[in-house]
Formats: C-alpha cells, structure tokens, sequence
C-alpha cells in the first residue's frame, strides 16, 4: 500500500511499534515544510540542514511523547523552532538574514540561459522582496511563507500551526497587505 494513504498516526504507531524504518515517510513527507519553516531565519543554508536534520532526529528520539490527538506537522514545528532557538542562543547569531532566502530562491534562476545584466536584475528583486518578508512578524510571516513557498493549503497551515482557519486566512492577508504598502513605500522612495 502507498505511504500516501497512511496517515501520520498510523505511522506514527507503526514506528512505536518497532517498524523504525517508517520514519523516512514522515521526514520525506515533511522535510520541505521544515527546510522553509527553517530558511528565513538562518544565515546560511549548512544551518538550515543541519537544524533540519537535528530536528528529524529529535523527532523520532521523542516519538513516544507525541500526543496523537494533535497533528503531527504542529508537533514537528514546535521541535524545529525549539531546536533553532537553541542554535541561536549557542551561536548568538541573529536569525531572519536575507542572504540564505536569497540564494535558495536564485539557485533557479542561475541555471537559466540569461544574460548577466538580467540575473543581476532579478536576484536584487528578490534581494528587496526578501528583506520586507523578513520585516514582517513572526505572526504573519509564518503562515504566508508556508502558503507562497511551500504551497500548502490554508487548512493544511492552519492544522500545521495549531491555529482557527480563519485566523491563517487573515494573517496571510494582513502579511499580503504589509507587503503591499512596502513594496508602495519603496517605489515612491525609488
């Protein structure tokens, strides 16, 4: 049977039961959704592996804690920003730089047949683009990153995040909004 058609808890059960290997469904099933969770926030993409990988691990240690009455993805973010928290305050690094988003969100447009006037172009676009997502909250940024760069459902982010759906709705309008009198602002003062 395809993992597809198992949900988390079944999963989850099956891990507790001794079928370990079937943890590889959950990290293939959620490592993008922890990569993005994890991208705004770190300066340079080993972090972001590497707290990604810290966090499948961490995961899979607690596994008996987790409490199948709750999703598994809200579970599995709380342990992702726990285990960044920790890593900041070990490093002292200030998280929310541009330069990893940035990079990340290029990598495609490097591979393009384009000429070096054009790339630079688009890559300081995206530079601004990125630097007002990052001044957004927390709050908003959250569930606007998961809806643009993950693509997930509002319900698929309101279940991820623990929250109502109409709450994830009006944030990521409030976020859409914010960005919207930035990019203004900006292209006055341009």
């Amino acid at each position: 049977m395809n993992s597809e058609n198992h949900s988390d808890n079944e999963i989850v059960q099956a891990v507790l039961a001794g079928a370990t290997e079937r943890f590889g469904e959950l990290l293939e099933r959620y490592e993008k959704l922890v990569f993005s969770f994890l991208l705004s926030r770190l300066e340079n993409l080993q972090e972001v592996e590497d707290i990604s990988q810290d966090t499948f691990v961490k995961a899979f240690r607690h596994l008996k804690s987790f409490d199948c009455s709750r999703k598994f993805t809200a579970w599995l973010l709380t342990i992702a920003r726990n285990v960044l928290i920790d890593h900041v305050r070990k490093s002292s690094r200030s998280v929310a730089s541009t330069e990893l988003v940035t990079e990340v969100m290029l990598r495609e447009s490097d591979n393009e047949d384009c000429n070096p006037q054009m790339l630079n172009l688009r890559r300081e676009s995206w530079r601004k683009v990125v630097n007002m997502i990052n001044t957004l909250s927390e709050e908003v940024r959250d569930p606007f990153v998961m809806r643009v760069v993950n693509e997930m459902s509002y319900q698929e982010i309101a279940d991820a995040l623990e929250l109502p759906l109409q709450t994830v709705k009006n944030r990521i309008f409030k976020a859409r909004s914010l960005l919207r009198e930035k990019r203004a602002l900006y292209e006055e003062m341009s």
